[in-house]
Formats: structure tokens, sequence, C-alpha cells
């Protein structure tokens, strides 16, 4: 390749920003508190009939529920919590993994995983899911710290290999996207079936991590666990999705679920910080502060100053 063709490769390459340590989602993206929105974000994403083609397919998320887990951890996670040049390398690699994921559905109707709607549509619902998270669980998000969140979720979102005209660049536009694929692009599907059941969960199978378990104890376990995640997801869906599919949402539940919130709020700040992440987060967190020169020309102004750097 000739050094011109060099030059014009670099000018047509999108200009990349990791989010490093010092951003919002570094400190959110990998916390437990952010897993407690995961359920009801995968909820929203598999009622996309996209999706919900290409994830019935296999149904890794019910006969294999811990290994999908696994799976999105170390293909997903590490786009925000890797070095700089491994999480954009990380972000280009998930984005062709999906490139695959195609066929034909029960209609004749193709299906890719990469079609613009379905692709930016899983994004899109983690800005929602962030706002949430620190009205449920946090405290009162800034004017300031909203729109950097929302700096940050573009960011993202061109890491993911997702062009800037699928990635609305307004919140206004943000929102308008939001409730239109809810209002009219959002079915009840067979994943939804599946996930949305108060049993789903109570019907994990047991992880090879706890084959010494007893089954009965387990089962005991997933059934008692598998009522509150159902509770905890129907709480924290969009009040829109909840009225569109006549979502079972009572009294006793919104007062229950107002008492699990507080409850977190007033003791998750006191869990020692490396409790609060999950392992692959930790682990880039530590890494960090022991080697902040390997992320600190990647930072932009305000996550200089937020390090101290």
């Amino acid at each position: 390749m000739t050094q011109a063709a060099n030059v014009q490769q670099k000018q047509n390459k999108p200009d990349l920003q990791p989010l490093g340590p010092g951003s919002n989602t570094w400190r959110n993206f990998g916390s437990y508190l952010f897993h407690l929105m995961l359920p009801q974000a995968f909820v929203l994403q598999s009622a996309h009939p996209i999706i919900d083609v290409a994830v019935s397919k296999d149904k890794k998320y019910k006969v294999d529920p811990w290994g999908r887990a696994k799976e999105s951890t170390r293909l997903l996670w590490p786009v925000v919590y890797s070095r700089p040049e491994k999480a954009i390398e990380m972000g280009h690699r998930l984005r062709e993994l999906h490139r695959h994921i195609k066929g034909v559905d029960q209609h004749g109707n193709k299906y890719h995983a990469l079609d613009p709607e379905a692709y930016s549509w899983v994004h899109i619902t983690g800005f929602d899911a962030t706002l949430r998270m620190y009205e449920y669980f946090g405290r009162p998000v800034s004017r300031e710290e909203r729109a950097e969140m929302f700096s940050e979720w573009k960011r993202m979102g061109a890491l993911l290999g997702i062009p800037d005209k699928y990635i609305p660049q307004t919140e206004d536009a943000y929102w308008k996207q939001f409730d239109y694929i809810i209002e009219e692009r959002l079915q009840w599907g067979p994943v939804l079936e599946d996930l949305m059941d108060p049993k789903f969960y109570a019907g994990y199978p047991r992880p090879e991590e706890l084959s010494k378990l007893p089954m009965p104890l387990f089962k005991l376990m997933m059934t008692l666990m598998g009522w509150g995640m159902h509770k905890i997801t129907v709480a924290t869906l969009p009040q829109n999705f909840r009225r569109k599919f006549n979502v079972r949402y009572s009294k006793t539940d919104q007062r229950l679920f107002k008492l699990f919130a507080w409850s977190v709020r007033t003791f998750y700040p006191l869990v020692p910080e490396r409790m609060r992440y999950i392992p692959l987060a930790w682990r880039a967190i530590q890494d960090s502060r022991r080697h902040p020169e390997a992320y600190a020309e990647h930072l932009t102004g305000e996550q200089v100053f937020a390090t101290g750097q």
C-alpha cells in the first residue's frame, strides 16, 4: 500500500475514543448495580422481531444461560474494560461476530444481526438503563453528568461499529427513537414468552460450579432468587413497555420494589469497592491504577481531570 493510500485510510477511519478510567461508563458498566438493569434490557432487546428470531434459534438464553452470560461478559465488557487499543479491537471483533448471525425465519423472511435498526436498538437500551439505574438505586444525576453520559453512550456506539446515522445525536432524538421502537416495532414473541414467565429464572439449569450443591437445595435457591429476579425485571421495565404488553405490576409489587430499591441505595455504598464490580471490571480498574500511563493518552480532558493525572 502506498503512503498516499495509508493517509487516505487513516482519514476515512472513524475517530474512536475508548471509555477509560474517569468516565461514567467505566464506573457503571461493570458494577453489580448495573447488572440489576440487565434483565429488563434483555427483555427490551429480545422483543425486537429480528433479535427474537436470532436469539430463539439456539435458545442459549434458556438451555445454557450461565454460558451465555459468560460469553457476553467475555465479548462486550472488554470494549469498556481494556487498555485503549484492545478496547477498539474488541469492539471491532464483536461487530464481526454478529456478521455471521443471519438466516431465514419461519415465514421465509431474511434476518441479519447487523440489521441497522436491530443492532442499534441493543445499544439504545443502554442509556435508558443507566439513567434508571441511578433513579432507582443511586442518586440524582446532574445536568452535566447526564450530558457526559450521553456523550459516552455515543462514543460506545462508535466503538461497536454503529454508524452515526443510526445513533441519535441528541437526547430529544434518542427518546423519540426509544419510544418509537417500543410503541411501533417491539412484539411479544417466543423469547419474551420465556423471559416474562414468572418461573423462568427458577428453571435455570445447575451450573458446573455448583455441581456439588444438592439439587433440591439448588432448586429452592433458584425458586427464591427467580421470584425476586422476575419482580425486579418487571419493576425496571419502562412504563410504556408494560402498558403496551399489559405486564402486571401490582400495588404490592410497587411497594416491594420501593423497599428493595431503598435497601440497595442504603447499603450498597457500604460494600467494599472491589466487591461492587464483576471480576473482569475489577481487574481492569486495578490495572488502570497500576499503569495509568497505558490509558492517559486516550483520555479526554474531563477524564484526565477526574483521574487526577
